[in-house]
């Protein structure tokens, strides 16, 4: 774990293996302070690897968004078997009890997935948004099944599922210390862009 820099100053490449990251070792000068948090949130990332789950959703993700977003597709043409609650459905019945929830399902699968992919600290909102999607689906379709206690049993049947990705995402050890160093190095990366007019406005 290393990150290679070029002191302003005195011209001279050093290599810093670990924070903090403050002067130049040749001449002595504080480095810049964007230069310096850059430096130091690249390291904390380097620091800290992706966690497990998270690979295995990079990959798993755009498998369930194209199959929910398929699905919706081919409801309109009846091109394949719909049901909701283990009782046979038209594709248009299916569009009308579901199909917002799938739509919504398939857009946050795809979003966790690119910002996995890309490494950005909102794709944990995604994850939380797809399981969101999905108890606020089951929820809609137990009501219109049988009101209340329909609802109470998709609630009893997801919540724990909603929990455990939620303290998974935003309590657990590692995944908590992989995003912290994500979002360090998006701050570091956004002081470093130039100010635009708009900033300035």
């Amino acid at each position: 774990m290393s990150v290679s820099l070029i002191c302003p100053s005195c011209g001279t490449p050093t290599t810093f293996h670990r924070a903090p990251v403050s002067l130049c070792p040749h001449c002595q000068t504080a480095l810049p302070e964007s230069l310096r948090q850059s430096a130091e949130a690249t390291l904390a990332r380097e620091k800290v690897g992706r966690p497990l789950l998270l690979t295995i959703g990079l990959y798993v993700a755009p498998a369930f968004s194209g199959f929910f977003l398929l699905l919706v597709i081919l409801a309109p043409f009846n091109a394949a078997t719909y049901s909701v609650n283990g009782e046979a459905v038209s594709g248009m019945e299916f569009l009308r009890s579901g199909g917002l929830i799938f739509g919504l399902g398939s857009a946050a699968a795809l979003a966790a997935a690119y910002g996995i992919w890309r490494e950005r600290s909102w794709s944990r909102w995604a994850m939380v948004g797809f399981w969101v999607a999905q108890l606020a689906g089951g929820i809609g379709v137990g009501w219109a099944d049988s009101g209340l206690s329909g609802a109470a049993r998709a609630v009893a049947s997801l919540l724990l599922m909603v929990i455990v990705a939620w303290w998974y995402l935003f309590e657990k050890e590692n995944v908590v210390e992989y995003y912290r160093a994500l979002e360090k190095l998006e701050a570091a990366q956004a002081a470093r862009r130039p100010p635009t007019m708009s900033d300035g406005a």
